[in-house]
């Protein structure tokens, strides 16, 4: 994803000021001084994206772990790629589907290049590496559209880009991942200075392209408005507002359209609609209880987090309110705060994956900060004589650094080295290569979704031969299928994380089959069980 930035200009254009006058050869003079100073930032800030492109795709199919939510979305992807089906089980509108059809339009080119490890869902991350790179881009973009100076909004792409948390989920095949992209390409246009219509229109539909590919990044609408509507008035600025909402607001309008016209709007029996799948997501399903509740899954997530970068979470939220300081940083505050209320305040379900949406805003929050610093300091030293001038500001930029060594470094150097030297999925590969060496083909195998699409690329005939654990519940279809229930499995494939997924979701066929079953071979935390069937 490229994207062409129309930067202010730090100094005014040296060729520009060839008119004579003290006050116009000043002025050269001090941006001839600037240009290698300018220079020299962008020279960082091209080796930070070369170390970022890097960093993207480096250990990426070996750290971290596969998730299940990774190879639900992989699956979907390769569904439209492959099948021309918004999914490979019912799809019952549990999100939008833009998400991972944007996978599916990229995926096939690793898989060409041989890239992702010769595995599906390594390939989806490869897919998710681009996006990293273009948030972390915007970051910087979108700083200097706000005035931060030029090495501060390096600093800001480098926080989110180094962030082990962002380095962690970051780099995982969630759909946040790709709508967060989309969401700040609309920051980035509605704070052009240029003030164009279409500048404010494309902010619209690149909004809507974000909630269409994560729902929950809809918490936004209220900053990004703000953004807009908090600086000079300008003349056509009702046409700019009613075109961002009336245009942003059709494009939204699609999804439900599609449920509408595919007759699943409305609840009804013998089809899912996307009225139940609101009701589940928003009402009846499990909560993860209240952040202020020990031991609940709200608050050990929120430790969770906090374990990977406590530095960035707490030192942006302070800074976030120092950003109410200036009218042009408002909106950040305000998106962390619409962001943050249901963490704070509530108890439905609440995702690992959900952080990523704050990342960005955490790490602006901390440049926009620095800048406000910094322009102080300027303004104490230009009163002061030049030696002690140049003295102050080094020792600013001292100070700064020692800072970011000492709060930063200690943490983020360990977590990092671990994230990108590390192979975690060595058990994963072990267990899905017995698998396909072993169990005939014409046997009903039960898999975890974080393996389901690879098995299911592995000679089995379609999505009933080897069935993703939740389906033989969830999916009305499998009754179809095979009538006998629980007896028609022959294998179980068993990750981390499905027993507890069998408590939580009340899988009872799929708690029946792995009762009757023996484990035959283990790997770490990856097993398989033969059903002892009668």
């Amino acid at each position: 994803m490229t994207v062409v930035a129309a930067e202010p200009a730090t100094a005014p254009s040296v060729l520009s000021q060839h008119v004579t006058g003290p006050g116009k050869w000043g002025r050269m003079r001090d941006g001839v001084r600037r240009i290698p100073h300018d220079r020299a930032v962008l020279a960082v800030l091209a080796v930070l994206l070369v170390a970022l492109a890097v960093l993207s795709v480096w250990n990426i199919t070996e750290s971290s772990a596969f998730q299940d939510d990774e190879g639900t979305y992989t699956s979907q992807a390769f569904s439209v790629l492959e099948d021309g089906r918004l999914a490979p089980y019912t799809y019952w509108y549990d999100h939008p589907p833009l998400g991972w059809i944007q996978l599916a339009f990229l995926v096939w080119l690793p898989q060409l290049l041989g890239l992702g490890g010769d595995t599906h869902i390594g390939a989806a991350r490869m897919v998710i590496a681009p996006f990293f790179v273009a948030t972390a881009t915007l970051i910087y973009l979108i700083a200097r559209r706000m005035e931060v100076r030029r090495p501060l909004a390096v600093v800001a792409a480098a926080l989110f880009a180094l962030s082990p948390l962002a380095l962690t989920i970051g780099r995982q095949v969630y759909l946040d991942n790709i709508g967060v992209t989309w969401l700040l390409l609309a920051y980035y246009l509605v704070l052009s200075p240029r003030n164009a219509l279409w500048h404010h229109i494309g902010a619209g539909i690149f909004f809507a392209v974000a909630v269409l590919s994560k729902e929950t990044l809809a918490i936004f609408g209220p900053s990004l408005l703000l953004a807009l509507l908090n600086r000079p008035t300008w003349t056509n600025r009702a046409f700019s507002v009613v075109g961002f909402l009336v245009v942003g607001g059709a494009a939204l309008a699609l999804y439900p359209l599609m449920a509408l016209l595919r007759g699943e709007f409305f609840s009804g029996g013998g089809h899912v609609s996307l009225q139940d799948a609101l009701v589940y997501q928003f009402l009846t399903r499990s909560g993860s209880g209240s952040i202020w509740e020990a031991g609940s899954s709200r608050a050990e997530l929120l430790q969770g987090w906090l374990f990977y970068d406590r530095p960035l979470v707490v030192v942006g939220l302070v800074a976030a309110v120092l950003c109410l300081v200036q009218r042009r940083s408002m909106w950040i505050p305000v998106g962390i705060a619409f962001f943050s209320v249901p963490i704070v305040t509530g108890e439905g379900y609440l995702p690992a994956m959900y952080i990523i949406g704050i990342l960005p805003f955490l790490a602006l929050a901390v440049c926009c900060a620095l800048n406000m610093a910094w322009g102080w300091l300027e303004r104490v030293a230009d009163q002061q004589t030049p030696s002690v001038r140049r003295a102050v500001r080094a020792a600013g930029a001292v100070t700064l650094a020692f800072v970011i060594l000492v709060t930063v470094a200690p943490q983020w150097v360990g977590q990092n080295r671990t994230l990108l030297t590390h192979e975690t999925n060595q058990d994963w590969s072990s267990a899905l290569a017995w698998v396909e060496e072993n169990i005939p083909r014409d046997d009903t195998v039960l898999a975890p979704y974080a393996m389901w699409q690879d098995l299911s690329a592995s000679g089995w005939s379609d999505a009933w031969s080897v069935v993703a654990t939740e389906k033989a519940d969830l999916d009305p279809e499998f009754l179809n299928q095979h009538p006998e229930g629980a007896d028609a499995i022959d294998w179980v494939v068993v990750g981390p994380f499905v027993e507890s997924n069998i408590d939580q979701l009340g899988l009872t066929t799929a708690g029946e089959a792995l009762e009757n079953s023996v484990p035959v071979q283990t790997f770490g935390g990856w097993s398989i069980h033969r059903v002892l069937n009668d």
